[in-house]
């Protein structure tokens, strides 16, 4: 079956801009209509009954929900950048992207019935798959995709976390690092995913690893207080931090106990946001490619409600390692 990324592909035009062209929404100058138009029928694009037939239900309204340790938190930088690609995306297909909360007074079910009485199309989500409230809705019949969610309910977007875990590590091993400790964040999917990267790269090289020491995601006190507790009976030669934001706070204590990133000891983390680039030295780090990731969301989304697609799947955008002045090679 001809779909809209197919025409985009022949016709040079943004997905966004086709799917208007085919279902003449303002905003596509007549030349460009007539041109989508022309190349959907050299293709022999036949739209399909029931995607029609969900199209005339829609509001166009996407609802995008960020729902943390029970808590409704904008706290992760990274995820700001996949929403800032995620909004364009959906904006240039004509639909408008508005931030969910449980309501007032909603009680159970809360997040479903605020999408019902918003009448949203559909909803990306990032944050505590496991919460009730959550389950509720990616369970529900809204369309819904995750960012670095896992499962058969819905469809995902994640970077390869295990394989860039064990390149980022097998490198620090590679430069005489050994006593390398992982500070983690909360149990999930990513969590174990990098946990299992961090012990094949040592597992690999057949050297025995330290065990992981638990800490939160976007929390630089509990990574403040993780890595407080270790000095003065234990120094690490390396430490890997859960993501940026949480590194500043290991980072804090190493400088309070006077201690010199990387003469002392390395640092790395997780997600490559703006955070990494502005500490000094900057951040060693997984960085995750936010526009394609956002990208990914948008179009599965956006074939889910107007296309009727589904197939529940896990995309995976590839990552990147990338060295700075935070590591160094052990003397």
């Amino acid at each position: 079956m001809i779909t809209i990324y197919d025409i985009s592909e022949k016709s040079g035009f943004a997905p966004g801009t086709v799917s208007k062209a085919l279902n003449n929404y303002y905003g596509v100058n007549a030349e460009t209509r007539r041109k989508i138009l022309e190349v959907a029928k050299q293709m022999g694009y036949m739209p399909n009954a029931n995607a029609r037939a969900l199209k005339a239900k829609h509001s166009h309204n996407l609802g995008v929900l960020f729902y943390l340790r029970d808590s409704l938190d904008l706290c992760q930088h990274i995820f700001i950048q996949i929403l800032n690609e995620f909004k364009r995306v959906t904006e240039d297909a004509g639909y408008d992207v508005t931030l969910l909360s449980k309501g007032k007074d909603l009680g159970a079910q809360a997040f479903v019935k605020h999408c019902r009485i918003r009448q949203l199309d559909g909803v990306l989500i990032f944050g505590d798959y496991g919460s009730d409230l959550v389950r509720e809705l990616i369970t529900s019949d809204i369309p819904c995709v995750g960012f670095d969610y896992l499962g058969n309910l819905m469809s995902g977007v994640t970077c390869d976390n295990y394989e860039k875990t064990k390149d980022l590590v097998g490198r620090l091993i590679e430069m005489g690092h050994e006593k390398i400790l992982f500070i983690t964040g909360e149990e999930n999917y990513v969590t174990e995913e990098r946990k299992r990267g961090f012990a094949d790269a040592f597992r690999q090289r057949g050297k025995e690893w330290l065990p992981c020491v638990r800490a939160c995601y976007s929390d630089p006190e509990a990574s403040f207080e993780a890595t407080k507790k270790l000095y003065p009976e234990f120094r690490p030669t390396a430490i890997l931090y859960p993501d940026d934001y949480s590194a500043i706070g290991g980072m804090n204590a190493l400088r309070d106990m006077n201690l010199s990133i990387p003469k002392d000891v390395s640092v790395a983390t997780f997600d490559g946001s703006i955070y990494s680039q502005l500490t000094s030295p900057q951040l060693t780090c997984v960085r995750q490619d936010v526009k394609k990731i956002g990208i990914a969301l948008a179009e599965k989304l956006i074939r889910i409600i107007e296309e009727g697609e589904a197939k529940k799947e896990l995309l995976t955008v590839e990552a990147e390692v990338c060295f700075t002045d935070s590591c160094e090679p052990l003397k």
